[in-house]
């Protein structure tokens, strides 16, 4: 609980303070809708390039995102410079670890369960009459490992471990409506290889979400994200809400201070077919 008030005022305190150097709202407003992407990363969905921290106070656990993105190819397809931005098509690459980390006394978080994922994608969107619409196609392979800080106190870990290993194919297409700052998607990932599993799993997961992007004292940004998993003959969506402010804004990076909320089979595959559900507080670097 220490933690969380503590988390708490450094976030009154940088949200009271001037987010960046122009204080247009306009400008503000522009800082959180742009991106290095082709395809700016979807908000509140988990499998999105990040780096950051979400403290989640009700289960003493942190979760710890370190990921990145690039477009290594990236190419207009508009006829001239003035209508440049207007048309682009990417090839980038991705390489994103998650783990989950306990809370300890004394400044300690051992690591308990890590998720690797890496891949390429292609992008492209294209600005029509007030409106953009965008699309990413990505084939990554993720895998999931128990570590040491999930065991007891004789050394051995408190799961038994098994393999979980996938490769997969997941495409996004969203349609967003500039005048409001408002973005919908939708799209789902096709499972192409699953190792063997203690439980069976669904090889389509449909996904939808919304986001949108205003200014609230300082730029803010939210995102509702939900899939629907099928484990073990057991269908169910997995929810999840993200609601951030900018509160570092500068040439070289943003920073958003968020809240997140997270219900449905865990994220992570060591706990695949296990229900997680908890609000977190953390920090995020945008990309």
């Amino acid at each position: 609980m220490n933690r969380v008030l503590v988390l708490l005022v450094l976030g009154c305190i940088l949200v009271s303070a001037p987010a960046q150097e122009d204080t247009s709202a306009d400008t503000a407003l522009a800082s959180v809708l742009k991106s290095s992407l082709c395809f700016r990363p979807l908000v509140a969905a988990v499998f999105e390039p990040r780096i950051g921290f979400q403290f989640q106070p009700s289960l003493e656990r942190l979760r710890l995102d370190i990921g990145f993105s690039a477009d290594v190819l990236n190419t207009s397809l508009a006829r001239d410079e003035a209508s440049a931005d207007d048309a682009r098509l990417a090839l980038g690459v991705d390489a994103f670890t998650y783990s989950r980390l306990r809370s300890e006394a004394n400044l300690k978080f051992p690591v308990e369960m890590v998720d690797y994922m890496f891949g390429i994608n292609a992008s492209s969107r294209w600005r029509l009459d007030g409106r953009m619409l965008s699309a990413r196609v990505r084939l990554a392979h993720i895998s999931a490992h128990l570590a040491d800080g999930f065991a007891d106190s004789t050394g051995m870990l408190r799961q038994r471990p098994f393999i979980y290993s996938r490769e997969f194919l997941d495409a996004i297409v969203a349609h967003e409506w500039l005048a409001m700052n408002v973005r919908v998607y939708g799209g789902g990932t096709v499972l192409l290889t699953v190792k063997e599993l203690p439980t069976p799993v669904s090889r389509i997961i449909p996904q939808f979400g919304v986001e949108w992007s205003g200014r609230l004292g300082v730029p803010v940004v939210a995102g509702y994200d939900v899939r629907i998993v099928g484990i073990g003959g057991v269908t169910q969506a997995v929810h999840a809400a993200q609601f951030g402010a900018v509160v570092l804004d500068r040439s070289t990076g943003r920073v958003a201070l968020c809240s997140y909320y997270y219900a449905g089979f865990s994220m992570h595959g060591m706990w695949f077919d296990r229900r997680d559900q908890y609000w977190a507080f953390g920090t995020q670097v945008l990309f």
